[in-house]
């Protein structure tokens, strides 16, 4: 049996090469499959992003707040209350930002003690309030807020191939300021939506 030269070898490597990087460059490649499945609502309406619901009930701004500690805005705080009902088991939920006009992401904030994840059950609805801390400029052009089962890690990374809730909150810049730094608004800590539901279910 003869022997395949060095140099054809050589030859047929680089040609691999050349048509695998051929086809990488011309051939479409399939990115939604590593993009998250967006899944778009509005304020007041339950979406469904399979393994849990979620519904946005209001939208406030303040300057200061209060969860277990004080804190003043460096702009303005956008406070967000949520409900998550899961689907199957206990979830936790890691992913809240906001998008601005900009496509510029802004990361839920614990200042003050503000919750930045929240916890799904089955068997009742779970609220949990989200605090972002934005420039006041951005509440004229509107803000987006996303809301999904992983954190954005790096490049959206713990929330690709996963469903997220896409919320449109509108522009912000005519809503009242309820939250002063005489009178700072009182932000709860997560728990169930309806506490007499967990009573009920533990009779």
């Amino acid at each position: 049996m003869r022997r395949v030269p060095r140099w054809l070898k050589a030859i047929l490597v680089l040609a691999g090469l050349s048509a695998g990087t051929w086809l990488v460059t011309v051939v479409p490649q399939i990115a939604f499959v590593e993009d998250s499945f967006e899944v778009e609502g509005a304020v007041g309406e339950t979406v469904d992003v399979e393994y849990a619901e979620v519904t946005v009930t209001g939208v406030r701004l303040a300057e200061a707040l209060y969860a277990t500690s004080g804190a003043v805005a460096g702009g303005v705080f956008v406070v967000v209350d949520a409900e998550w009902h899961a689907r199957d088991g206990h979830l936790a939920i890691g992913g809240a930002e906001l998008v601005d006009a900009q496509d510029r992401s802004h990361q839920a904030t614990s200042r003050g003690g503000c919750p930045i994840g929240a916890g799904a059950d089955p068997a009742f609805p779970m609220r949990v309030t989200y605090c972002f801390d934005v420039s006041q400029d951005l509440l004229d052009d509107g803000l987006v807020l996303r809301l999904g089962r992983g954190g954005d890690g790096e490049e959206g990374s713990y929330q690709r191939r996963d469903a997220v809730a896409v919320v449109d909150l509108g522009p912000l810049g005519e809503a009242p300021v309820e939250g002063t730094a005489e009178k700072p608004m009182t932000i709860r800590l997560p728990g169930p939506a309806d506490p007499a539901a967990t009573q009920e279910g533990t009779a």
